[in-house]
């Protein structure tokens, strides 16, 4: 079995799709457009795999996979900006609802493992605009 990051974001990267077009892999971009700092964006970004391969039984390994929800504040144009509770709060929703589905599916490629999953929750300034972050952490097994 071929395990490639490429494929885990690849996969992590259209789950999320339906939410927001601007998703990103690994890091925020320097330059923002237009959408991404008024509607929010998502960075994916992941741990090292770990191999739990067995030469004469399963073939799985395993990543922890942050899915980071960047929402603007209410005041994008101070570092200083006051949550949009409305905006947060649904992107919140967004993620945990996609995350849950995609937990009950079974016989999948990958699967998501609901005992790992963490939620935080942090705040990002590019000095001329700010986000409050919702961050979901959980691993994916293949």
């Amino acid at each position: 079995m071929s395990v490639s990051r490429k494929e885990i974001y690849s996969y992590i990267a259209t789950l999320f799709s339906g939410i927001t077009k601007n998703i990103y892999r690994v890091t925020i971009p320097e330059t923002l457009g237009t959408d991404a700092i008024t509607n929010g964006f998502i960075v994916l970004t992941m741990d090292g795999i770990r191999d739990y391969s067995e030469f004469n039984s399963g073939t799985y390994s395993q990543v922890r996979v942050n899915v980071e929800y960047y929402v603007p504040s209410i005041s994008t144009s101070s570092a200083s900006g006051i949550m949009n509770t409305v905006k947060f709060d649904a992107a919140q929703q967004a993620v945990d609802t996609i995350i849950e589905a995609e937990y009950e599916k079974t016989n999948q490629a990958y699967t998501i493992s609901k005992d790992d999953i963490l939620s935080t929750d942090d705040f990002f300034t590019n000095k001329t605009n700010s986000f409050f972050v919702y961050i979901k952490s959980f691993i994916v097994t293949n």
